[in-house]
C-alpha cells in the first residue's frame, strides 16, 4: 500500500512539474512573439526612414550629448566596453555557453547557439552590404576599426549591438528555462541586459556609429533571439504537454 501511495505522489509531482514547465514555455513563447513583432516593426520603420529621409534627427542629438559628457576616463571605459562586443570576445562567450550546455547534456541547444551566432553574423554582413550606409568620417573615430571585416566602411546595422544583444538574450533564455537558481537568473538579467545596451552606446560615444545604427542593431538582435525562442519553446511546449 505504501508503494502505491509513493508512486501516486511521484506521478502527481511529475504532473505538476510538467504542467509548470509547460506554463513557463508558453509564457516565453507569447513574450517572444510580441518582441519579434515589435522589434521587426521598429527596425523596418527605421530603415525605411533612412532610405526616405536620410539621417535621423536623434542621431545628431545623441552625438551632441555624447560629446557633452566626453571625458578621458569615460573614453577609456567605453573603449574597454566596446572591445567586449568585438568578434573574438563574442566567439569566446558563445563557446563558453556551448560548453556549459554540453556539460548539462543540452547538446541540441549547444548546436543551436553555434548555428544561430553564425547566422546572426552573416545577416549583419548582408544587411550592411545591402543598405550601404557610410560610417561617420574616420577622422572622428575614437577607436580604431581598421581590423574589422571588409564591410567596416558601412554602418547600418551596428554589428556590436546586434551580435552582443542576440547572444545575451539567447543565453538568458536558456538560463531562465534550465536553471533552478532564482538569484542567478535575476542577477544575470540585471547585469547583462544593461551591459548589452552599454556595448551599443559605446559605439555612439566613440563616434563609429550613429545612434540609429545601434537602435536598429538592437532591434534585429532582439528579433533574431525571439525567432529562436519561439521555435525552441514551441518544440519544448509540445513535449511538456505530451508528458502531462
Amino acid at each position: 500500500m505504501n508503494n502505491l501511495d509513493n508512486l501516486a505522489k511521484l506521478n502527481k509531482k511529475k504532473f505538476n512539474n510538467n504542467k509548470q514547465q509547460a506554463d513557463y514555455y508558453s509564457m516565453f513563447l507569447h513574450g517572444a512573439i510580441y518582441l519579434l513583432i515589435a522589434a521587426t516593426s521598429l527596425a523596418s520603420y527605421m530603415i525605411w526612414h533612412y532610405y526616405s529621409y536620410g539621417q535621423w534627427a536623434m542621431d545628431a542629438v545623441m552625438q551632441d550629448f555624447m560629446e557633452g559628457i566626453r571625458t578621458p576616463w569615460l573614453t577609456a571605459a567605453f573603449r574597454i566596453i566596446t572591445s567586449t562586443g568585438e568578434t573574438i570576445p563574442v566567439i569566446i562567450a558563445a563557446v563558453i555557453i556551448m560548453m556549459i550546455l554540453a556539460i548539462y547534456k543540452k547538446y541540441k541547444e549547444a548546436i543551436v547557439v553555434a548555428v544561430y551566432m553564425l547566422g546572426v553574423w552573416r545577416l549583419n554582413d548582408f544587411l550592411k552590404e545591402l543598405i550601404h550606409r557610410p560610417r561617420i568620417d574616420v577622422t572622428q573615430h575614437l577607436v580604431d576599426i581598421s581590423g574589422y571585416s571588409h564591410n567596416s566602411s558601412f554602418s547600418l546595422p551596428s554589428g556590436h549591438s546586434m551580435n552582443f544583444m542576440a547572444l545575451v538574450l539567447l543565453m538568458l533564455y536558456f538560463v531562465w528555462i534550465y536553471s533552478h537558481n532564482k538569484r542567478l537568473k535575476i542577477g544575470l538579467t540585471l547585469l547583462l541586459l544593461p551591459y548589452g545596451l552599454l556595448v551599443g552606446l559605446s559605439r555612439v560615444y566613440l563616434n563609429v556609429h550613429y545612434f540609429s545604427d545601434v537602435a536598429i542593431g538592437w532591434s534585429i538582435g532582439i528579433a533574431c533571439a525571439s525567432m529562436v525562442v519561439i521555435i525552441h519553446s514551441m518544440i519544448c511546449l509540445n513535449k511538456s504537454r505530451y508528458n502531462i
